[in-house]
């Protein structure tokens, strides 16, 4: 006898999420749950490491490959270390993924350099400026490979700056988020106020990553807000989220190969994907300042 509860089983969709326990792979899962699709996470925090292990993929439909290492600085120390993961642990993802016959979504990043046009397309040439970039790019090539050699079905979102709750505390605005609800901090100290980038809220990002299995194979798609702020823009958002006053200065410490202005042209996704963000920065500063607030 068949029962409802076997034919559910069946019917229900499953997805594997690499880099699970990181900041997008978790809002991802979550959302994909809440959505009645059955999630198998993988990430180093599981002790599954993409350069070396294999994907549970057996009656997976989709796979979403966002595992591997992020954090720019980081990658100026060990380039070699970001190219395994990042490049080779995608190939390996891709390989699988083709053996079994299961599409899949890679996660890239901003890969169009210093000198790129703003706002910034898709149609623009990469010109990568970072080691994390580069290894991100070196990505995408092998999807666009495995798309075109073996017709595996790969979408591939180039991400600009993605924020929220839950983001490591090493980066730009948990940074100040976390000095602006910090009674014993009198000012709000950074690097350099001068960069602007485009941020992109989480939630956003997740919106995005669901439409990724329905655009077409091999092409990349932008994902941001389409502007950019500034640095005192996020300092004045946060002071405003957290209700508090505090004046701010930067110690005038430029990043290597530092870009000054960041704005993607995100009119590719919205016509493939009917996607836009939803998000308005105000409000996504807010969804971060509550997550680390002291009840």
């Amino acid at each position: 006898m068949t029962t409802s509860a076997s034919i559910s089983a069946r019917t229900q969709r499953r997805v594997v999420v690499t880099g699970h326990s990181g900041f997008i792979g978790r809002r991802l899962a979550q959302r994909l749950e809440r959505d009645d699709v059955r999630v198998t996470g993988v990430s180093r925090a599981d002790g599954i490491d993409v350069t070396k292990d294999a994907l549970p993929l057996d009656g997976v439909d989709h796979v979403y490959h966002l595992g591997g290492l992020s954090f720019v600085p980081d990658a100026w120390e060990d380039p070699a270390a970001y190219y395994l993961t990042n490049t080779y642990g995608t190939v390996r993802m891709l390989d699988q993924c083709r053996r079994a016959g299961v599409p899949m979504t890679f996660v890239s990043t901003y890969v169009y350099g210093s000198a790129a046009p703003i706002p910034v397309s898709e149609k623009t040439a990469p010109n990568p400026n970072n080691p994390y970039a580069f290894s991100k790019l070196a990505a995408e090539d092998a999807c666009r490979f495995y798309a075109r050699t073996f017709g595996l079905k790969v979408s591939i979102l180039r991400l600009f700056n993605a924020y929220g709750p839950g983001q490591g505390a090493s980066f730009l605005i948990p940074t100040i988020a976390r000095q602006a609800i910090d009674p014993d901090c009198r000012e709000i100290v950074v690097a350099d106020l001068a960069p602007r980038r485009d941020f992109v809220h989480v939630d956003d990002v997740v919106e995005a990553l669901l439409v990724a299995p329905r655009l077409p194979s091999g092409e990349v798609f932008n994902v941001g807000s389409g502007r950019s702020r500034s640095i005192k823009n996020i300092i004045e958002a946060c002071l405003s989220a957290a209700g508090v006053s505090k004046p701010f200065r930067a110690r005038d410490e430029k990043r290597t190969n530092e870009i000054s202005d960041v704005v993607a042209d995100i009119s590719a996704l919205s016509a493939a994907g009917d996607w836009r963000p939803q998000v308005p920065f105000e409000a996504g500063i807010k969804t971060v300042i509550e997550a680390i607030k002291p009840c």
